[in-house]
């Protein structure tokens, strides 16, 4: 039986009741039921080594299917939590055998001496020992006492400063993108209910147990909601689920009549804020030749076009969120470098001039001032978990949230208090047979908490990489093709995408950005010695990569155009000129492309010309499709659903095969052929859920 007393380890306090670390000074944070357990038992077995085996026994009941998974999760929890509030490492790893506590534990209502029985002093040396044995035990007393003591403050500091969560949205889809109206009595949201398209909803915040009242009926995506000032309108997006047209619309919350406002970039998010003063929209778009990428647009003149805001720093990295400082000086903003890199710039509305606040984060999910006008709190994608942070603008200085799922907060209120949404997708892996007479559904290959991404097969190694955070960081890793014998082949401590296979096995290709650098790099690694090398192509950032027929080069993406660079030489070479996602290639005179959404499968000819194979209404996908022998598979999407198709390329024919859930996939997935056992290997969302939460946390206050 595990305990549930309370101990020291070092300087932390644990409290497995509670389920809580504190420090001397009242900093803590929680930790979840199963990794707590595993810490009270190697600290019960303290200074024993305990095996993997026997965790997995004792915690999750000798379930070794779940445990070994779950295991290294929770001891990668425990390592998070236990870094963030000790100065040295106390869990330590010996490898292939198991874990211990680096150091002693202490137990509060432990008896650490015992008093000897009374004898009658015979001498003053007898006496003597006598007063020693008697302030020992005094001193042990003292010690329990004050140990009772620090526990006791350190519980109450922890309570008195512990985040406070309450939800106002359970389940059925994704409740997104909260947005407070300036009377703080009403709740806009988003909301993506099952198979449906997102449409906007109002919930009463002096009930917030009614039903939440819908305020559009579209069948396209209804996002990003934002009120005007005096509370009369709501500014948003509406996006087509299919053929990408764009626009931001204006809703009256008194008529419900809705009117379009200006057209938005169709090929991604948009992202929007009001001025201060009310006046102006500003929202994200098309990049200019100037590198201008952010537009506002006047709501004070109903014949105002929307102005491109002239860029005069950094303008090589696209515009995506904003926030204006409730003071009117600032505009946050995050620009975005590339898919594993995007850092917050403060944009000075006087001057336009920019400082960089971050660096060396890779996805911004959302960011929001606090009243003060001197700090932002925004959500960041690290190591594959959305967490938040509460960062000053002027000294720069970060600070965690300790938050789990932390995403697209809104404006901050007077009393500190924040809404947000907690999204628990964590993508896995997944098949489709396609070796039986009647196409069933598609498989679960993994069921866990770390993310998996990113397979690709190979029929050489008989094995699939993939991409995972498992050891606490997004690594390049390989198993069989039950997703059994893993093996972690990278310790970057950065971020990874896009792992493929060489023709051969020998070789992985891979893009990932190294800490604290900002421009990506192409990488090979040599799997049977671990080797990496860079290969130089002089880009600044790499989309989706893949193979030449013979494994000579390496083909990527970069600027809407694709490229080659030859493994041994470096020569780089330009393919296609007028568009350019990803490039697969079978054979010498078969070379298939994608050219973006709805832009169709295109053919590479040998002499360089291309040829248009099956149109954007038929095949919208970006990435979502693979080669085999003598055709292609694809996801197309339709409105309401995805289907995986079937295109011959010997005759040209199309064949349908699954109707998959819209959100069981998506557009920018990453699908594979296993011809061994004749299936289709997914990236699944696994029926995302996201709810909103709100947030009262004392560093808010």
């Amino acid at each position: 039986m595990i305990t549930q007393r309370s101990f020291y380890l070092a300087e932390l306090l644990v409290n497995p009741a509670e389920l809580s670390l504190c420090t001397a000074a009242g900093a803590g944070t929680s930790v979840q039921q199963k990794p707590m357990e595993v810490l009270a038992y190697l600290a019960q077995q303290h200074p024993a080594l305990v095996s993997r085996q026997e965790l997995i026994d004792v915690v999750w009941a000798g379930n070794s299917y779940v445990g070994e998974k779950a295991l290294t999760n929770a001891i990668w929890q425990l390592r998070a939590s236990l870094q963030q509030l000790a100065e040295s490492e106390l869990i330590n790893t010996v490898r292939k055998k198991g874990y211990r506590l680096a150091v002693a534990p202490v137990y509060l209502t432990e008896q650490n001496a015992t008093l000897p029985a009374p004898v009658e002093p015979a001498t003053k040396a007898a006496t003597a020992r006598r007063k020693t044995v008697l302030w020992s035990a005094a001193g042990v007393m003292l010690v329990t006492l004050l140990g009772i003591v620090a526990y006791y403050n350190t519980a109450v500091t922890a309570k008195d400063t512990a985040a406070h969560i309450v939800s106002l949205t359970k389940g059925n889809g994704r409740a997104m993108f909260p947005a407070l109206s300036p009377d703080e009595r009403y709740l806009v949201f988003s909301w993506r209910k099952f198979e449906m398209a997102s449409n906007l909803y109002l919930l009463d915040m002096q009930n917030t147990s009614a039903p939440a009242r819908q305020l559009t009926f579209s069948v396209d995506d209804e996002s990003r909601p934002l009120w005007s000032k005096d509370g009369r309108h709501i500014y948003y997006s509406s996006k087509t689920a299919v053929y990408g047209e764009c626009y931001i619309m204006q809703l009256d919350t008194v008529t419900l009549a809705s009117k379009r406002l200006a057209a938005c970039n169709r090929h991604s998010t948009v992202y929007m804020d009001i001025s201060a003063d009310g006046r102006y929209l500003a929202f994200s778009g098309r990049l200019q030749p100037d590198g201008a990428s952010l537009y506002r647009l006047d709501l004070q003149n109903p014949e105002a076009e929307p102005q491109a805001v002239p860029c005069l720093q950094y303008c090589q990295y696209r515009v995506r969120d904003m926030a204006f400082s409730p003071d009117g000086r600032y505009l946050a903003l995050t620009r975005r470098a590339h898919r594993l890199s995007e850092e917050i710039y403060l944009h000075d509305l006087a001057t336009g001039q920019e400082q960089k606040l971050t660096s060396g984060e890779e996805d911004i999910l959302g960011l929001s001032w606090h009243p003060d006008s001197e700090r932002l709190v925004f959500s960041t994608f690290r190591h594959g978990k959305r967490q938040g942070y509460l960062l000053n603008v002027t000294d720069r200085q970060l600070q965690p949230l300790e938050l789990e799922d932390f995403a697209w907060p809104s404006r901050i209120l007077l009393n500190g208090d924040v809404f947000y949404h907690s999204n628990n997708n964590v993508p896995q892996l997944g098949y489709l047979p396609l070796n039986q007479s009647v196409t069933g559904a598609v498989f679960p290959l993994t069921a866990a908490d770390a993310r998996y991404e990113a397979p690709h097969y190979n029929k050489k190694q008989h094995a699939l990489a993939y991409v995972s955070n498992e050891s606490g960081y997004m690594e390049i890793w390989k198993a069989d093709l039950n997703m059994e014998n893993r093996q972690q082949l990278t310790q970057l401590h950065g971020m990874v995408k896009y792992p493929q296979w060489s023709n051969s096995g020998r070789y992985i290709a891979f893009v990932a950005r190294l800490p604290n650098e900002e421009e990506d790099k192409l990488m090979l690694l040599e799997v049977k010695t671990g080797q990496l090398t860079q290969l130089k192509t002089g880009a600044l950032w790499h989309g989706k990569i893949s193979w030449w027929y013979d494994d000579s080069s390496v083909i990527f993406s970069h600027n809407s155009n694709l490229f080659s660079i030859d493994t041994h030489s470096g020569d780089v070479n330009q393919l296609t000129f007028k568009g350019g996602v990803w490039g697969q290639m079978m054979a010498a005179d078969r070379f298939y492309f994608s050219k973006g959404r709805n832009r169709g499968l295109w053919q590479l000819l040998p002499d360089g010309s291309e040829k248009q194979l099956l149109p954007g209404s038929i095949f919208s996908s970006r990435t979502a499709w693979t080669i085999t022998g003598h055709g292609i598979y694809f996801l197309q999407q339709k409105p309401g659903q995805l289907l995986v198709s079937y295109y011959d390329t010997n005759d040209g024919q199309l064949q349908d095969l699954i109707l998959l859930p819209p959100d069981l996939l998506h557009l920018l997935s990453v699908m594979s052929f296993d011809e061994e056992n004749q299936r289709l290997l997914f990236e699944l969302s696994t029926h995302p859920r996201a709810d909103i939460q709100r947030l009262s946390h004392p560093l808010l206050q």
